[in-house]
């Protein structure tokens, strides 16, 4: 017999029997597929599941002789639906290799929960209670509410495809986002200060020359860690930023920018003049080893390529315990919280919203405001003390407002 065992197992709800049949693959791997039997008692399930089994022997035995019948969509394991659709999407190169890693990560999950049960037998309780059991394990609201999203996805593009009539995810709402309480761990006047007077002390290495990159452009490191000598025009104080380094599940890969889009960055005299010298030093390097520093090399990579991301984290976060400079927070300056500071340094000294969003690579200039608005302390003090002088000052004018007119 192909199938080698078959048994029921109650419903959670008692209300009813599963019937299972075990099987292997042609891997030798271990494998069941379930069903829910129609018959209430235990007597007529276990026949109805020998009727079942007899029934997937037959179909065995048909396909040993034709070949496979490709099933329906309504049969296939809910986990195998959605593995097969983010392997379409990586294969089609519909995503980027990035998200492609972290829906796998996430498809984890759903394997979890539901190996067992079909794209026809998903119900939004069913549903429900996987999101809240991710949640009392003590999984992030953002971790679940991506679980929730892909799976949505999945049957979202079996209904869009006619092979299932509706997504039973529509009817579960993903879990309410709680907001970290973390705030953003810039640096402040005094600690910026600090670390420019240490990295001032320092050589010229790749890890110094992307910290100052970052703090005086608010570049992230992936795009620092993308640019070329091609990029940057020290006469005309001008960066452009065209690309960016990239993770996936292969290792690192070139992308394009996080907007998909090339901008322009302004660069600072200081910054300008460093990249000079940092260009000479590197053309020096390279020349020592045979190798020749060209327009297409990397600006902190070296004659082979360019330095990763996570290389230049982990370099900083060394750098950083033995500086000991801390943020506004407290904690030790990550190299993502440089991009923080420049960001939050910017707009308390008036910088419009708008180029801080193009430096930044934002989508828009809401998305810099939400993030960086009530960030800096200094600003929120600042905001104390005019309404302390001001509020008993008559001379100021107030608006005036009625229930109908709005302001006058």
């Amino acid at each position: 017999m192909f199938y080698t065992a078959a048994y029921l197992q109650q419903r959670k709800d008692c209300k009813g029997w599963r019937g299972f049949l075990d099987y292997k693959d042609a891997d030798g791997k271990r494998r069941k597929k379930s069903k829910t039997m129609s018959a209430t008692g235990k007597r007529a399930a276990s026949a109805e599941l020998e009727e079942w089994r007899a029934q997937m022997e037959a179909e065995h035995e048909r396909e040993l002789k034709e070949g496979p019948k490709v099933p329906p969509v309504s049969s296939i394991p809910v986990s195998q639906y959605v593995d097969d659709m983010v392997t379409s999407l990586a294969n089609s190169k519909a995503i980027e290799a990035s998200t492609v890693s972290g829906y796998r990560t996430t498809a984890g999950y759903i394997r979890e929960a539901f190996s067992n049960v079909t794209m026809g037998e998903l119900t939004p309780e069913q549903v429900r209670d996987w999101e809240a059991g991710l949640i009392g394990r003590g999984l992030s609201s953002s971790t679940v509410g991506k679980a929730h999203r892909l799976l949505k996805q999945a049957f979202k593009y079996a209904v869009n495809s006619r092979a299932l009539t509706w997504n039973p995810v529509d009817a579960v709402k993903p879990p309410k986002r709680t907001k970290k309480h973390t705030g953003i761990n810039a640096l402040d006047k005094a600690g910026r200060t600090l670390i420019l007077s240490k990295l001032d002390g320092m050589g010229l290495t790749p890890v110094t020359v992307a910290a100052r990159i970052a703090l005086f452009t608010g570049l992230r490191e992936a795009e620092i860690c993308g640019l070329q000598w091609r990029d940057v025009d020290p006469s005309s104080s001008v960066l452009w930023v065209r690309r960016s380094i990239g993770t996936g599940e292969g290792g690192t890969y070139l992308k394009l920018a996080k907007t998909d889009k090339a901008r322009d960055v302004a660069l600072p005299k200081s910054l300008a003049a460093l990249l000079v010298s940092w260009r000479e030093r590197q053309t020096e390097r390279f020349r020592a080893i045979g190798a020749i520093l060209g327009e297409d090399s990397y600006i902190i990579g070296d004659p082979v390529g360019y330095y990763r991301p996570g290389r230049l984290s982990k370099d900083w976060t060394a750098l950083s315990r033995a500086l000991e400079v801390r943020g506004t927070e407290g904690r030790l300056v990550t190299f993502h919280d440089l991009r923080h500071t420049w960001a939050t340094m910017y707009l308390a000294a008036g910088g419009d919203v708008k180029t801080a969003a193009s430096n930044l690579g934002h989508a828009n200039a809401a998305m810099t405001l939400n993030i960086y608005a009530s960030a800096d302390p200094d600003a929120k003090r600042r905001a104390a003390v005019i309404v302390e002088e001001n509020m008993r000052d008559s001379s100021l004018d107030v608006l005036s407002f009625t229930g109908t007119n709005g302001p006058e």
